[in-house]
């Protein structure tokens, strides 16, 4: 199995280009892996250059995990971090904690992460 870059699942979300996004959802079809930094670039990205607001971006993005042919360590907890998003907080901050899991606690300055699920956070002052 692959393990497939941003790139890839930007084209297939987006059809942005014909060439491309036939070759990704060739890709997809056969298996591929999602490493959790690449879900993590793909939430920025889809933010910050393309606009998706909260709703649409967490439509996508379970849309993309309940592929079967998609692949992806800690893929309950990232499902929960993804639920966790669409009712508030930083999607990346979901994901930060998804990727700490083990850890005693999340230690940050972000005072907006008090509250979020998932993890104890401990927030510095």
């Amino acid at each position: 199995m692959k393990a497939v870059d941003t790139n890839v699942l930007a084209r297939f979300l987006l059809n942005d280009d014909p060439a491309q996004a036939e070759m990704a959802r060739e890709m997809i079809e056969a298996g591929v892996f999602v490493p959790i930094t690449v879900l993590l670039e793909l939430g920025w990205l889809l933010q910050s250059h393309y606009g998706f607001d909260r709703a649409y971006l967490t439509a996508a993005l379970g849309a993309l995990l309940d592929i079967p042919t998609i692949m992806m360590a800690d893929e309950e907890e990232v499902r929960q971090a993804l639920a966790a998003f669409a009712k508030r907080g930083d999607f990346a901050d979901h994901i930060h904690l998804v990727a700490a899991k083990g850890a005693e606690a999340f230690v940050t300055f972000d005072q907006r992460m008090i509250g979020t699920a998932g993890m104890a956070v401990e927030v510095v002052r």
